[in-house]
């Protein structure tokens, strides 16, 4: 069983799996192409399931060497037909790293030029590897979800104060509850976190948005979400309405860190998207 963690499978997925499918591969080339690769029918052997479930059950059930090989020759089918992109260049370059780390080898798959990430300071008062492993940890979590919840809340209030945000834990005012704060550049955000299994939709945006907005005129928040956010809420929540908060997924979360990008880096970059260009989900791969 290869040796992949539940946020390297998640990103294995979404750059090579598109609901079901794999890449721009037929059936009949999807096949030749594994077994020319690794030698399995892949039809012969998960019978019934689609192209994108038979990669998840591949990168699962073979050893580390099988599934960083045929990871590795996925990105090179990519790089030959030209599919890598802007959107989607940073989840290549860390799927190949995962790929050589399989195989046991430095990353020989060529790296596409990305923008340049925002220096790392001499010091930082993080420790990135315990905030990495600490997150992972908390994907098998496998209690309630509501003890999942408090868990990710007391996770973020540790990272946050970690990185000199001031944190405050989750409270109550009259008729609502706030999951936590933090100060950034000397203003206050309010704090929502979320790890259900099911994407986030577009009521849960803007009832929070309405809670940030009836503080004050200059409250604004942050909504983390272990399951992303619905395409219909991120299509159509700012339509007609002030937005007053930033989105944040776990993904983001966990690929800032082993990035070592600044914990107020990464919100900054946030917050001055959505002041100068209304974009209230800045992507921590466009960093």
């Amino acid at each position: 069983m290869a040796k992949l963690d539940f946020i390297e499978k998640d990103l294995i997925n979404e750059l090579l799996n598109c609901g079901g499918y794999v890449l721009d591969f037929s059936n009949r080339t999807y096949q030749e192409f594994v077994w020319e690769k690794i030698q399995v029918d892949v039809y012969a052997k998960y019978p019934g399931l689609s192209k994108g479930k038979i990669l998840r059950a591949i990168m699962t059930d073979f050893p580390d060497v099988t599934a960083g090989k045929l990871l590795l020759e996925f990105l090179r089918y990519m790089q030959a037909k030209d599919m890598v992109n802007d959107q989607n260049r940073e989840k290549f370059k860390i799927c190949a790293d995962i790929g050589c780390r399989l195989i046991g080898k430095s990353n020989t798959v060529k790296k596409p030029a990305s923008t340049p990430v925002p220096p790392k300071p001499i010091t930082s008062a993080i420790d990135f590897d315990k905030y990495i492993k600490e997150l992972t940890e908390l994907s098998y979590h496998e209690d309630t979800p509501q003890s999942r919840g408090f868990a990710f809340e007391k996770y973020l209030q540790s990272l946050f104060d970690a990185a000199g945000l001031q944190p405050r834990g989750s409270f109550k005012v009259v008729g609502e509850q706030i999951d936590g704060s933090f100060v950034l550049k000397n203003e206050v955000y309010l704090l929502e976190a979320k790890w259900t299994s099911k994407p986030i939709d577009k009521g849960q945006l803007v009832i929070f948005n309405e809670k940030d907005s009836s503080k004050s005129g200059f409250t604004r928040g942050l909504f983390i979400s272990y399951s992303d956010f619905s395409s219909e809420a991120l299509a159509s929540f700012a339509n007609g309405r002030s937005v007053n908060i930033i989105l944040m997924s776990v993904q983001e979360l966990a690929i800032a860190l082993s990035r070592q990008i600044e914990i107020d880096t990464l919100l900054w970059t946030k917050v001055r998207a959505l002041a100068e260009c209304g974009e209230f989900y800045k992507s921590v791969f466009g960093m």
